[in-house]
């Protein structure tokens, strides 16, 4: 549970200030979610370093986490409305999150 699983190594950044970083090599199939700092959280206000938890389970997203008060909180990274990324958060950890569940 949480905590970095793909190395980091070339940094890309979103339109939404968003700066995700992607493993690189030839083998990368994985993109710029190994991590990504300052990602927006759905539902809240807040903007947080997230990491990818696994490769892409569909085309429109991939499993992720991150940590709130130090504790676990997981989710996916998707594409919003305007197509910037963020995490949304799986129901089961509305709680942690400083401003209740995600709409």
């Amino acid at each position: 549970m949480g905590g970095q699983r793909f190395a980091a190594r070339e940094a890309f950044q979103f339109s939404n200030g968003a700066i995700g970083w992607r493993p690189g090599g030839m083998f990368d199939c994985l993109g710029p979610y190994a991590k990504v700092e300052n990602c927006p959280i759905k539902g809240t206000t807040l903007r947080l370093t997230c990491y990818a938890s696994g490769y892409a389970d569909t085309y429109f997203s991939v499993p992720a986490c991150t940590r709130v008060n130090g504790r676990h909180v997981g989710g996916f990274f998707t594409f919003g409305n305007a197509g910037e990324i963020e995490f949304v958060p799986y129901t089961r950890y509305a709680e942690r999150l400083p401003h209740g569940p995600h709409q």
